[in-house]
């Protein structure tokens, strides 16, 4: 089987939260929604195919925005990856997400669904909007029960970084399939990450302690650090589960993608 290569693919501006530490929203830098058209679109997917036939790759698709799911050409975009027999994960929003939803994206290839939550209630809340924390909560279970593997991605930041080791046993409780997370990258000089070098290395060696007891518990859980650009999975991160070994995650591949980047599949 050919190793595969993963975009990730930003296919529209619009969203339903304004979070503080967006990189679309960050400064009022998005005064007009964007988003692809639909021959846009068809021409990046193909682009993107014909780059893996030409590199001996099969292609995989990290799909976000904005809340991918709120493009009017959202699903025929699924339907075209479908038709090519092409993997994805969606990177969106929990609010439009019902058991009809996530059984159509279930029936369209969707392998899984990544929410966002950045703290515990107060925290997660003031950066994105009122009500998020428990929605995001709520709806893990909902992307479960149509088989797709919910996952809880975390950017960290000096604001939250007290409250990430509270918020993987949110997690771990709620019953995520995997959690993530990685360091607020600043969209701009002014702004700062607010977190001191070494305690974020304290953090990383806190979540190694975390991740190991949760692996040794039986934890269904798998856990892993992310690159703060792209999002995606990083190597030589840990990772638990409840079977096997803890093992380093493949190397990290990059590609421009309108206009997101890219990285091996996990």
């Amino acid at each position: 089987m050919k190793p595969y290569f993963a975009f990730q693919w930003h296919i529209t501006d619009d969203c339903d939260q304004r979070c503080q530490h967006c990189y679309i929203f960050s400064e009022n830098a998005c005064r007009q929604i964007d988003s692809m058209d639909w021959e846009q679109m068809e021409e990046t997917f193909a682009n993107c195919l014909d780059f893996c036939q030409v590199h001996s790759r099969s292609p995989y698709f990290y799909i976000t925005g904005g809340d991918p799911i709120l493009h009017p050409d959202f699903w025929r975009l699924l339907e075209l990856m479908k038709e090519n027999a092409v993997p994805f994960t969606i990177l969106g929003n929990p609010f439009h997400l019902t058991d009809e939803v996530c059984a159509r994206l279930k029936a369209l290839g969707c392998e899984k669904y990544q929410l966002s939550l950045d703290g515990l209630r107060e925290t997660h809340d003031w950066f994105r909007k009122p009500g998020s924390f428990d929605i995001t909560l709520e709806k893990i279970q909902t992307i479960k029960k149509a088989g797709i593997k919910a996952v809880i991605m975390t950017t960290v930041s000096g604001t939250n970084i007290d409250k990430i080791p509270a918020l993987i046993d949110t997690v771990v409780e709620h019953e995520a399939d995997v959690f993530a997370f990685s360091r607020y990258c600043p969209t701009s000089g002014e702004k700062d990450v607010g977190i001191e070098p070494m305690r974020y290395r304290q953090l990383l060696a806190d979540c190694d302690r975390k991740f190991k007891a949760y692996k040794a518990a039986g934890c269904r859980t798998a856990g892993w650090r992310t690159c703060s650009r792209t999002g995606l999975p990083m190597c030589g991160c840990v990772r638990w589960s409840a079977t096997g070994s803890t093992h380093s995650l493949r190397s990290v591949q990059n590609v421009s993608c309108w206009p997101g980047a890219g990285a091996a599949r996990q």
